[in-house]
């Protein structure tokens, strides 16, 4: 049986979380970079055709859509199981996992670490502070509505790491890496009690893009 294929560059949120999927079950796979903006182009767009990533790819069935990608691979590969049995739990997750699809990305990653990271490091292009700051305020909403509902648990929906724990993880871990993010976890102390947790584990060590292969900041047009 031919290794699972992972299209997308290391360091997108959606695509790590496709790899700790694969890591937490326990199956090794290729990951296949897609350089940034070549994910708008072919050969991508045969893969992929809304120009997204990451997409997939396992004994020449094709995929893409995270969601679906971990799905498929919490059923198609042996190991630990990663959605609870109990129906209320599983919506649970299905309802944290659509929180970060719906609100988290779009405020975290394409509002804030887009213009704070991104643009000025691959295009040298200043940051849009307003676009940063109409952001936060949902982004905050999210971190604390996601800490609502995980309580006192371990985990962010019970006693047992979920796919909601690995769709969060990637977004949460990189938004807490810039000043707006870190400020945001300060005030959700238990919140980042859960990301400490999860960054220790080991399927976060194999998965782990070396973010210092990013170009530094370039220097803006005087």
């Amino acid at each position: 049986m031919a290794h699972p294929i992972v299209y997308g560059p290391a360091f997108s949120t959606y695509v790590w979380s496709v790899r700790l999927t694969l890591a937490e079950k326990g199956a090794t796979h290729v990951l296949v970079d897609v350089p940034f903006g070549t994910h708008r182009e072919q050969p991508h767009l045969s893969r992929h055709p809304f120009g997204k990533v990451p997409a997939f790819e396992h004994d020449g069935f094709a995929l893409y859509e995270t969601q679906a990608i971990m799905r498929y691979i919490e059923e198609a590969f042996a190991g630990p199981p990663l959605q609870p049995e109990d129906i209320k739990l599983f919506a649970r997750m299905n309802q944290a996992i659509g929180i970060i699809d719906a609100y988290g990305w779009p405020s975290m990653a394409g509002g804030i670490l887009v213009n704070r990271v991104l643009k000025p490091r691959l295009f040298g292009i200043a940051p849009d502070e307003g676009a940063i700051a109409a952001a936060l305020p949902r982004a905050r909403l999210v971190l604390s509505e996601t800490d609502r509902l995980m309580a006192d648990n371990p985990f962010l929906v019970h006693e047992h790491l979920s796919l909601a724990d690995l769709m969060a993880f990637p977004l949460f871990w990189s938004f807490a890496q810039i000043p707006e993010g870190r400020a945001a976890f300060a005030d959700q102390p238990r919140l980042a009690r859960w990301l400490d947790r999860i960054e220790a584990r080991q399927s976060v060590a194999v998965t782990k893009p070396d973010f210092s292969a990013l170009p530094p900041a370039r220097q803006q047009p005087g």
